[in-house]
């Protein structure tokens, strides 16, 4: 009896660490000739505008991120909004690079996670934790996505939960 119980603990453990495994990152969000520097996870909202065109239905259109991430065991604090741009506690910060193309892949699961994202960033020339920065990827998404019911009327802004992983990479030396 204590045989069969612990098979099957052993089965469904080992079934839940199959079903949980972290999903590839695909090669198009790999940045070329940088190296990791750290990860952070992040909980925020997607902030949507209900936006109305003449003579169509309002429709959810993304405004900006709002999100704090925690990386580095505890120890660093970025905060994740418009620009998009990620600022640290130290005063560090980067931007999107306007010039180059944010990559983008669907979510494992797109239709409930926003996409996952390769951002060619700038820093400003402020010193600390994000001063080497050169891209910025987000991946792991869960939530974040606009709801599917559009909007009732034009200017309705709306904050849609999500998580997420984001690396931050640095130049190879």
């Amino acid at each position: 009896m204590i045989g069969h119980r612990l098979l099957w603990i052993v089965a469904m453990f080992l079934a839940f660490a199959a079903g949980s495994k972290a999903a590839e990152v695909p090669a198009d969000l790999q940045p070329t000739g940088y190296k990791l520097l750290f990860t952070a996870k992040a909980r925020g909202v997607q902030i949507y505008t209900s936006v109305a065109e003449a003579s169509a239905p309002a429709k959810w259109v993304l405004e900006a991120p709002l999100a704090t991430l925690n990386g580095d065991h505890g120890k660093l604090t970025i905060h994740h909004y418009a620009g998009p741009s990620w600022e640290a506690g130290d005063g560090s910060k980067v931007v999107r690079d306007k010039d180059a193309p944010v990559k983008s892949v669907p979510a494992p699961h797109a239709a409930a996670d926003i996409p996952w994202l390769l951002i060619k960033v700038s820093p400003d020339p402020a010193a600390g934790s994000l001063s080497k920065v050169g891209f910025v990827q987000r991946i792991e998404t869960h939530g974040g996505v606009a709801p599917a019911q559009a909007p009732i009327r034009p200017d309705t802004k709306i904050g849609v939960p999500y998580t997420a992983i984001y690396a931050f990479y640095t130049k190879a030396e």
